[in-house]
């Protein structure tokens, strides 16, 4: 079974458990996004098209948010001495396709699945996080106090011996 669908002015073909790099979508990452503009769907050989396809939608994950190879744009013109160069990288969402069919459905099932391991994954990374960043802080703290006292010390021979030169330099000037 596949889909003919439309996201970001262009069509995709689609199965089960495809990977797709798509424009971007404004989703975080783990949710599950519905695509619910269908062209065409193919099941063994039957094809659905126009109003057979009102109640179907694809549901999808979003894996990541990424960033296309940056692109370069050079207009030059010629014996002007005249060159404008612009780079651009398009912003990308990566789907993984998770069913073709119903909606409500879909989106049930792979919603019940997807919270479970958010649930488990956030339990397991904030327990790690929190002894990593008691140590980074106190660490972070001991530098600074020791760097600000170096800085000012340095800081305040400098202006000494900077006074001390103009001092001579006026005493001398007057004899």
């Amino acid at each position: 079974m596949y889909a003919v669908i439309k996201t970001g002015g262009k069509q995709y073909k689609v199965e089960n458990e495809q990977k797709i790099l798509v424009d971007r979508i404004n989703a975080d990452e783990g949710s599950i996004v519905t695509l619910s503009d269908l062209l065409m769907v193919v099941d063994s050989g039957k094809i659905s098209q126009g109003k057979d396809l009102q109640n179907m939608a694809v549901s999808a994950t979003v894996v990541k948010q990424t960033r296309g190879p940056k692109i370069i744009t050079l207009k030059h013109r010629r014996r002007k001495n005249s060159r404008r160069v612009k780079g651009h990288k398009q912003d990308l969402t990566l789907l993984k396709v998770v069913g073709i069919g119903d909606p409500k459905k879909l989106v049930i099932k792979d919603q019940k699945k997807a919270t479970n391991k958010k649930v488990e994954n956030k339990s397991k990374v904030s327990t790690s996080k929190s002894s990593e960043e008691k140590q980074i802080t106190k660490k972070s703290v001991t530098t600074k106090k020791t760097d600000s006292k170096a800085v000012k010390k340095t800081s305040t021979t400098k202006k000494d011996d900077t006074l001390k030169s103009t001092a001579t330099k006026t005493s001398s000037k007057k004899k």
